[in-house]
């Protein structure tokens, strides 16, 4: 017997077509195996692809699962946003709000304006502690390409967040695959960021490049859970207001906006992130499953 999917293809961190970044969206992923996910993400071929499916714990509305054409990722931004977006527009998005239950924990999506704005849990950043000579080489970079407004540093994914002079070295970047793979493997790092307080638009004040090949992603046009530890990051060292726009996929043909937003506490230690961005639907199909 057969099974047939209706799928969603939407574009995310962009209000026009054939920009920002492309996840694929099931809304009725019940009954689907991990293989056929699997199966359903490589056929489909983007960066991510997202599963809707009913909550397991009292605390959410629903489950949502992400996987690259190669595995399961614990949290995708711009898939997410894709889901809100094809949720809203089948009605399904009650009161504007939603929160799921992710493999990170639980995930707060609202829909304020036109705008999707996702909560996910406070990111927690750490020292690389690693020599980041050989990463720079695998991307054809030197020591001299790093700026020095902030130390590299590790992500709440394990993504290596290193800061960069400008975009010209973010577009001399020429990441060897097989070198950055075996070094993300050997450290347990997911990925790796390249970001630049230069911007190709005034009204921005980062812009990033975000590889994860050993997800069987080689680069991301626009990234929604690295933009969480960027804000820590970047606000955190000053270069940033606690509100901010940010920049990404203007160097693969598909630029992207976020809004970034980080809350302090009285001691004004960052206590809440927020990532905000638009989306729009490009495709509706069925996907028949053997």
């Amino acid at each position: 017997m057969t099974r047939t999917v209706r799928i969603a293809q939407i574009d995310a961190f962009t209000e026009r077509p054939f920009a920002g970044n492309p996840a694929a969206v099931v809304l009725e992923a019940s009954g689907l195996t991990d293989e056929q996910m699997q199966a359903i993400a490589r056929e489909m071929n983007l960066s991510e692809t997202a599963y809707l499916l009913p909550a397991e714990v009292p605390e959410a509305d629903y489950r949502l699962r992400w996987m690259t054409p190669a595995t399961e990722v614990n949290f995708c931004g711009h898939a997410t946003v894709a889901t809100v977006h094809a949720m809203h527009e089948a009605g399904l998005l009650k009161g504007g709000r939603v929160i799921f239950q992710a493999r990170i924990g639980l995930i707060t999506a609202t829909l304020e304006e036109g705008w999707i704005w996702l909560q996910p849990p406070l990111p927690k950043l750490e020292p690389v502690g690693a020599d980041v000579g050989p990463l720079l080489e695998a991307f054809g970079l030197g020591a001299g390409d790093l700026a020095g407004w902030a130390p590299p540093m590790l992500g709440g994914e394990r993504d290596v967040l290193l800061p960069c002079r400008g975009l010209d070295a973010l577009r001399r970047a020429q990441p060897d695959v097989h070198r950055l793979t075996a070094i993300g493997r050997q450290c347990g790092w997911r990925a790796f960021c390249l970001t630049t307080l230069e911007t190709f638009d005034p009204g921005s004040s980062l812009h990033s490049r975000f590889f994860a090949p050993q997800s069987g992603v080689l680069e991301d046009p626009v990234t929604g859970s690295v933009h969480a530890s960027l804000a820590v990051y970047v606000t955190g060292a000053g270069k940033a207001p606690d509100r901010f726009t940010a920049e990404q996929g203007h160097f693969l043909g598909r630029p992207g906006h976020l809004r970034v937003e980080v809350e302090r506490q009285a001691d004004r230690a960052v206590c809440k992130v927020r990532v905000g961005g638009r989306a729009v639907t490009v495709l509706h199909g069925d996907l028949i499953l053997p």
